[in-house]
């Protein structure tokens, strides 16, 4: 059973199945292989989502089970990672299956044994982050041989997890500095054979080939670095195997290779390699016999260079596009593909049409595979379909991009139908977390017009305290550019603190930026911005206690004495290993340290002034009579519907994912200081504290 039909049989048993069929159809899906673990993650979220959160948890347990049985090491991986994230069964045991994973994924590591080490994932205390650089580090351990632009391969002869930094011996260049975190942006991996690989290892062999055999040379060139290629490309790769003043010749014998096929005009001619034994024939003999997936990547290659194939394969995209079997989102590329190799423009706009009353608006839009191509159905819906406005609607939630999320909601707006873009944009301020892209847009788009009306009355100092408190975590990580741009002067954030932020919300925010963040900068601004507008608010801000728990302040204290005792001299003592390296203007790894040095120094005075003003709090001596720090709330929703639990705590515990909150976020200040049986408004919903007891 294909994903998408196993998603939407999936669908209908979460809606009219019981939890023995669908533990049932879950295991026959296991059994069929769990390689995979997308389809098994988006079917648990969907059951989570449908409010079955106690048959999710043993399905994913189920799952684990399952992936270890099979050691797919990638899915349990995957499984194992959810486990903890939820909180379901045994953090100790799941733990230890991530280090299993770890080890088995990459055994062939040579410094896999002391990365253990140094990132715990039995004790850690936060497993997922510490797997995630653990595994960067074991990406490109000792060893490993990578290409890098302008550089050519490499091989990494150090790496340095104390200084964030690796070390590469090019064939020019030795022990060349590469910081950790631009590895994967600039290093591209080399498996055994690759050209580049062996101008390293074999450069010699290399050279005898390439002048014994030019045209078996030039292939192997394309095949590895993928082409097409310029003439000048080609010559940069083989410098120094092929000498210069036998390069025409050499070039000339290259050329007569059998499947080397051109591109281009004049200087802008390319080489490739043909899939087959010849040209255009054997081209148009592998295009017949390739599935619809071969044919669409075949018709892309060559289809607009080749006059007399562009037309032919046209013509059999659109007649493939139409089959009943075919998933809509190949159909969809098909279609679009043909019509730029010039298919009658009636006939594919007949065949779209034809797809989207098969296929069903929601499935194409989800089968699109880019943005440009979700823009197109989009366009095609509202053509087509009367009930545009609800497939707009339902549609809001799924997408990513801001572009679309614009067209989408502006559309419905403009169409009358307001309310519909209002409901999603409640559903996006009480759940952002649920959807980072769609928040990082709306708070982006609150000047767009059409939309502004809809947007104007959450522009608040509650959202720009939600904003910094968000900015910092994981999920919104890939949309931190974006968050940063945001909360600048030039952004939402200038415009709230200057219009809409009181004095009390302000001091909220200052409370919150004493904490350490990510977003240094931005962060700065902002206490100053503040504290321009409020001048009042500053020395107060810098004198309130900070509340933790004893084990808080003991783990304050440790990691104060490691970054003192250790870390920071650790790191100048770099910094002046690095000086000595000579000219510091491109000198990576001084720089690096030089950054890692201010980042630690400011980490330690910040937690210098958080214990000169800590007060230690003991949940049990806490009176729970109201809502204190160290008391634990149940609030339940006014209108029916599953309650919530929070812990309120100090700065340095608190942890949204488990309902532990900050005593200076809003949700707490909301909290604080009410009895049971009072109302409160939390998330723009209405709730009444159910219980308050000590927290344990």
């Amino acid at each position: 059973m294909s994903g998408n039909d196993w998603l939407a049989a999936w669908d209908e048993l979460i809606a009219t199945g019981t939890g023995a069929a669908i533990e049932e159809f879950w295991l026959a899906r296991l059994a069929e292989g769990v390689e995979e673990p997308a389809p098994f993650m988006e079917a648990l979220r969907r059951l989570r989502h449908a409010g079955k959160k106690t048959v999710a948890a043993t399905l994913l347990e189920l799952a684990e089970e399952q992936a270890t049985e099979s050691r797919a090491w990638n899915a349990r991986r995957a499984f194992l990672g959810e486990l903890l994230r939820l909180g379901i069964g045994s953090e100790e045991r799941w733990r230890a299956g991530l280090e299993e994973c770890v080890r088995s994924l990459w055994a062939d590591r040579p410094s896999l044994a002391a990365l253990l080490a140094r990132y715990p994932l039995r004790t850690v205390r936060k497993p997922a982050a510490a797997l995630e650089e653990l595994e960067t580090w074991l990406e490109f351990d000792v060893g490993g041989v990578f290409a890098m632009a302008g550089r050519g391969a490499g091989r990494v002869v150090e790496a340095n997890p104390a200084l964030g930094m690796l070390r590469l011996d090019f064939e020019k260049e030795k022990r060349v500095p590469m910081p950790i975190d631009a590895a994967r942006k600039f290093l591209t991996a080399l498996p055994p054979g690759h050209f580049l690989r062996r101008r390293l290892e074999e450069r010699d062999a290399l050279a005898r080939e390439a002048t014994d055999d030019p045209a078996g040379t030039l292939a192997a060139l394309l095949e590895s670095l993928g082409g097409p290629l310029g003439v000048p490309e080609i010559k940069e790769a083989l410098g120094g195997l092929v000498p210069d003043a036998a390069w025409t010749g050499w070039w000339t014998r290259a050329r007569k290779h059998p499947r080397l096929l051109t591109s281009g005009t004049g200087v802008k001619v390319r080489y490739r390699l043909a899939a087959g034994a010849g040209a255009e024939d054997e081209l148009r003999v592998e295009f017949e016999r390739a599935d619809l997936e071969g044919r669409l990547a075949l018709a892309r290659r060559h289809g607009g260079r080749r006059s007399a194939l562009g037309p032919e394969m046209a013509r059999v995209l659109l007649a493939d596009a139409g089959g009943s079997v075919v998933e809509p989102g190949l159909a969809w590329e098909a279609l679009a593909l043909a019509a730029r190799l010039g298919a009658d423009d009636d006939e594919v706009n007949a065949a779209r049409r034809a797809l989207l009353e098969r296929a069903g608006a929601a499935t194409l839009l989800a089968a699109a595979g880019d943005v440009p191509q979700r823009e197109a159905v989009l366009g095609l819906v509202r053509e087509s379909l009367p009930d545009w406005q609800a497939v707009y609607a339902a549609w809001l939630p799924r997408e990513s991009n801001p572009r679309l999320l614009g067209v989408v909601a502006t559309a419905l707006a403009r169409g009358g139908a307001s309310d519909r873009v209002a409901a999603f944009l409640d559903d996006v301020f009480l759940h952002p977390q649920r959807l980072p892209a769609a928040f990082v847009w709306a708070c982006e788009a609150v000047a767009e017009e059409g939309l502004a009306g809809l947007l104007a009355d959450r522009v608040t100092g509650p959202l720009l305290i939600r904003l910094v408190d968000l900015a910092e975590r994981r999920e919104f990580g890939p949309l931190r550019t974006r968050l940063k741009e945001i909360l600048s002067a030039r952004g939402l954030a200038g415009v709230i603190v200057q219009q809409h932020l009181s004095e009390e919300q302000g001091k909220r925010l200052l409370q919150m930026l004493e904490s350490h963040g990510q977003l240094t900068d931005e962060r700065a601004w902002l206490r100053r911005a503040v504290a321009m507008r409020f001048p009042q608010l500053q020395p107060a801000a810098a004198s309130e206690a900070v509340p933790a728990l004893k084990e808080t302040v003991v783990r304050l204290q440790k990691d104060l004495k490691d970054l003192l005792e250790r870390q920071i001299p650790d790191t100048l003592k770099a910094i002046q290993i690095a000086k000595e390296h000579g000219d510091l203007r491109e000198n990576f790894e001084y720089h690096a340290a030089r950054a890692r040095q201010e980042l630690l120094s400011a980490r330690a005075a910040q937690i210098q002034a958080d214990l000169a003003r800590v007060k230690v709090i003991d949940p049990a001596t806490i009176d729970p009579a109201r809502v204190r720090v160290g008391t634990r709330v149940r609030i339940e929703p006014d209108g029916g519907g599953e309650a919530r639990v929070y812990t309120i705590l100090g700065p340095y515990e608190a942890d949204a994912e488990r309902g532990v909150l900050s005593i200076g976020s809003d949700a707490a200040q909301a909290l604080l200081d009410r009895e049971a049986g009072e109302a409160v408004t939390l998330d723009g919903a209405h709730w009444t504290i159910a219980a308050i007891e000590q927290a344990t």
